[in-house]
């Protein structure tokens, strides 16, 4: 009896012992699974590669391993190496249903939906679907197509009732409700994830991305920084960070948040572009285009890059380097993806060297795209007036006034551009116009007597008298800055009151002009003119 107590004994130890190895196993083996996952959380596919890879060699008979390692596979683009993982899943553990839904995954991620159901129903099938992880697993494999979402939420919904401690089934849940544009759910089932696991900063970053997404930025805020809290180290609340802030145009907050981000993530370059953006969006342009000029150098066929670092060269006034980009740009980039924009800023850059054929070219263009633009077209009616082309000038006022309540420098040079397109009427009342705006000053007066004397060529009318005789009384308020609409005005009017035969007058207001320039000609001679004794009648002989 003693030998067969003996060797009962020694058997429910060996049994203990092997119960206990088991155990351990499995609280390794989920230990490395839940390390290779958080890695995934975090923009460090390669390394939960290296830790699932190892893991599956430690484990060759784990089907949750083969399972894990599969879905890391095909976040990597690895789909070929992935099949081979869930097969070896179910090589390994045939009564295991886990590999089954991967493999359902993958099916969908290679639009065959009929396959992926057939795996699905059969992993169900086999767990009687009261397998949470199964559940998890084919709600993911569903998820990959957003018009499956909702077969998604039945089953989350089925794991939640079987397990209502489980954060990971939560946060699948949320993905769901957010793939069916139910933020409010989503929001909520991340909460009770959050709750669930406070250690875990999954579920705050998420809930920033849905809050984010309808633009509550003060919550998004809040739920990444709570992120970040947990784990200073959560590289996508930093990259989510600096998207919040661009939008709330916060550009230097922005560019740190990212910087961050860029620091922490496996693959930093391919976040590059949009941090040249950001440093755009900074005003900071040396960074910017330092990163910009790397990024042609990798791809150079892209336009957009050229789109954007040409603007950064204007903005940072290089523009030889700036019209060069842009050319690029618009050679490159499809016709019909060319925005007014874009138009602008080419002949902004070409204004800039002095080529303001071209660049009213240029804003032809993107007013033919976009005509409502009062940037462009004071620039243009600018540019056509320097160009001499009064009437084009004119028209491009004329369209401005429109969208843009005149300033008084609109209206002095559009005056002018009537004066010298000869349509003194409307340069008249155009001046009129600014002397209103600005009593105080000659230049509306001054114009507009010049454009009275236009409309009458041989000053018999004297249309121009009263607005000359209006600036004289402006102009000796400050005489020492209006010496040149004071000589003009007493000019004209000597010569109207000779014309009238008032030669006194004429006389005095010649002296005038003497008195601000001695060496002026035409007093000078208008004075040995009237100074002349008068010709003696003749006789008959």
């Amino acid at each position: 009896m003693e030998t067969v107590s003996l060797i009962k004994n020694k058997l429910q130890f060996a049994i203990a012992c092997l119960m206990l190895l088991s155990s351990s196993v499995v609280v390794a083996q989920n230990t490395e699974i839940a390390e290779a996952k958080r890695l995934m959380e975090i923009d460090q596919t390669s390394k939960a590669l290296d830790v699932l890879t190892k893991a599956a060699t430690t484990y060759p008979a784990s089907a949750a391993v083969a399972y894990n390692l599969g879905v890391a596979q095909l976040k990597a683009g690895k789909r070929d190496e992935a099949l081979k993982s869930f097969d070896r899943g179910i090589a390994a553990e045939p009564k295991d249903a886990l590999n089954y839904a991967g493999k359902a995954q993958l099916s969908m991620m290679e639009n065959a939906p009929e396959k992926a159901k057939m795996d699905i129903d059969k992993a169900l099938s086999m767990t009687k679907s009261k397998n949470v992880a199964v559940l998890q697993a084919a709600a993911r494999a569903y998820m990959v197509d957003p018009k499956k979402a909702n077969d998604a939420v039945a089953l989350l919904t089925k794991a939640a009732s079987i397990s209502k401690e489980n954060a990971e089934t939560q946060i699948l849940l949320g993905d769901a409700y957010l793939q069916i544009n139910d933020g409010g759910k989503a929001v909520s089932a991340y909460e009770r994830a959050a709750s669930l696991d406070n250690k875990s900063a999954l579920a705050h970053y998420k809930t920033g991305r849905v809050y984010l997404r309808s633009r509550n930025y003060d919550a998004a805020q809040e739920a990444f920084a709570k992120a970040i809290q947990i784990d200073p180290s959560y590289t996508l609340a930093y990259k989510e960070q600096g998207e919040l802030f661009y939008q709330m145009k916060q550009a230097d907050q922005a560019v740190e948040a990212y910087k961050k981000y860029l620091s922490l993530t496996e693959k930093p370059e391919t976040g590059q572009s949009k941090m040249a953006f950001y440093y755009l969006m900074a005003k900071d342009f040396t960074s910017a285009n330092t990163i910009f000029k790397e990024l042609i150098a990798k791809d150079s066929l892209n336009p957009m890059i050229h789109r954007y670092y040409g603007i950064s060269l204007y903005e940072a006034q290089d523009f030889p380097a700036a019209q060069t980009t842009f050319e690029q740009y618009l050679a490159k980039a499809k016709p019909e993806a060319i925005e007014p924009g874009d138009y602008s800023y080419y002949g902004k850059i070409l204004m800039k060297q002095d080529n303001d054929s071209l660049a009213t070219e240029a804003f032809e263009k993107s007013l033919a795209l976009d005509s409502l633009q009062p940037e462009l077209l004071q620039l243009s009616a600018e540019s056509y007036y320097k160009q001499k082309k009064f009437d084009k000038s004119i028209d491009a006022y004329e369209k401005l006034f429109k969208v843009k309540k005149p300033a008084s420098a609109d209206y002095y040079t559009l005056g002018r551009a009537y004066y010298f397109n000869e349509q003194f009427p409307q340069a008249d009342s155009t001046f009129a116009t600014l002397s209103e705006l600005q009593p105080n000053l000659t230049v509306g007066p001054f114009w507009a007597a010049r454009s009275k004397a236009a409309q009458d060529s041989t000053s018999e009318n004297g249309l121009a008298k009263p607005y000359y005789e209006k600036l004289v009384e402006k102009a000796l308020l400050t005489p020492e800055k209006s010496k040149i609409e004071l000589i003009e005005s007493y000019l004209y009017l000597g010569y109207y009151s000779y014309l009238k035969g008032q030669l006194n007058p004429a006389k005095d207001y010649y002296k005038k002009v003497l008195a601000i320039d001695p060496q002026n000609e035409k007093a000078q001679t208008a004075i040995k003119a009237l100074n002349a004794p008068a010709p003696k009648p003749k006789t008959g002989g």
